[in-house]
């Protein structure tokens, strides 16, 4: 497998790719993760992880595959990290007992070559019913912070979840099936 550049900050995602890659350098994009409301939840997520493997492909002048990813939770409005507890908390009263998809777009530049690759992955996760003060319990974890939607699936955020219909990863931010796969069909290079 080539060098892995990482655009990222998520240390989810570096954590779920250093189970695989030997070499993974990161960089942190600085792209605004903007939203247009009249875009599919597809197009957004893909166009932001185009910008931010973009971002790191102009200043990044090592050889390898620059993988980007974005995530977001929808239902009827995309909704990405809260910026405080507030909206952390209105976003999960109005995702509880409903389900909801969560989309990771991935882009992916070979630093050599320059061959793009932008592709989606989407995962429906149904939550159970859950009062105002379940969720201040789990606000109160903070680990609602700097995650789409104001959970984590991974942490303490499970015990939210009734059921998932499709890629767990996707849902942690980043589906490492898709990505294996689209690194074979596209690179010629796997994670295993």
């Amino acid at each position: 497998m080539k060098k892995i550049i990482l655009a990222s900050k998520s240390p989810r995602r570096i954590e779920m790719l250093s189970n695989y890659a030997n070499v993974i350098n990161r960089y942190i994009p600085e792209v605004k993760e903007s939203v247009n409301p009249k875009d599919k939840p597809q197009t957004t997520v893909m166009k932001i992880a185009i910008e931010k493997a973009n971002n790191v492909h102009d200043i990044c002048d090592e050889k390898g595959l620059i993988i980007a990813a974005d995530t977001i939770v929808y239902l009827h409005k995309v909704m990405g990290k809260p910026s405080n507890y507030d909206e952390a908390f209105s976003m999960l009263k109005y995702l509880s007992g409903k389900s909801h998809k969560v989309y990771t777009g991935i882009c992916i530049i070979d630093n050599v070559t320059g061959k793009r690759i932008v592709d989606y992955e989407e995962t429906t996760v149904e939550f159970i019913k859950f009062d105002d003060d379940f969720i201040k319990r789990y606000l109160n974890t903070g680990e609602y912070k700097d995650k789409a939607g104001g959970y984590g699936i991974q942490g303490y955020g499970e015990l939210l979840v009734k059921k998932i219909d499709g890629c767990y990863n996707n849902v942690k931010g980043l589906p490492l099936v898709k990505l294996n796969n689209l690194c074979a069909k596209h690179f010629s290079e796997k994670l295993l």
